[in-house]
């Protein structure tokens, strides 16, 4: 399950009953020598998280990709040291509506952007993370194995093989589609 345990039971039920799980979409398997546009999510809790996620978004951008990397700080006040951080976008929970649906404009731009491949680089799951992902106009959704997923394409390794690993699986399997 997402982790919810975060969030009011009330708001959460609320949410779950008003809100689709996904949009309509046509999944499009795309390998990533394929892809153009890659859309990137992420949930930072400390600043290592953050160093590994701009290394991985840097060999993304490496390999010609348009990439478009939206992180979601489980917070109401995030460190400085975020926002501070101009390559990528965030979003945290003093964006959340009362729904906890982000509502920040770089989440709702990530939404609704068409991309080729959408790579969840979360290590743990939250809610309004999920609602995103779920509603994510992305062509072939990829990320970590869990029940009731919102991904097209799962990996299933132990988490503390840790987030680099967890990458370098996911090119290896994008780079063997098609």
């Amino acid at each position: 399950m997402v982790g919810t345990k975060k969030y009011s039971s009330l708001k959460l039920k609320i949410s779950k009953l008003f809100i689709t799980k996904s949009i309509q979409r046509t999944i499009e398997v795309c390998s990533i020598d394929k892809a153009q546009k890659v859309g990137v999510t992420f949930a930072v809790r400390k600043a290592s998280d953050l160093i590994i996620v701009k290394k991985i978004i840097k060999s993304l951008a490496d390999k010609g990709l348009k990439t478009f990397a939206l992180g979601y700080i489980p917070e109401k006040k995030p460190d400085d040291f975020y926002l501070s951080e101009k390559s990528l976008n965030f979003f945290s929970d003093k964006n959340l509506d009362w729904l906890l649906r982000p509502n920040s404009a770089s989440a709702l731009e990530f939404q609704e952007s068409n991309f080729d491949i959408l790579i969840d680089l979360g290590t743990e799951a939250y809610y309004p993370m999920d609602l995103l992902i779920r509603k994510s106009k992305a062509k072939f959704k990829v990320g970590w194995y869990c029940e009731n997923s919102p991904f097209d394409f799962m990996i299933n390794i132990e988490k503390n093989k840790g987030l680099e690993y967890y990458y370098t699986q996911v090119i290896h399997y994008l780079n063997n589609l098609n």
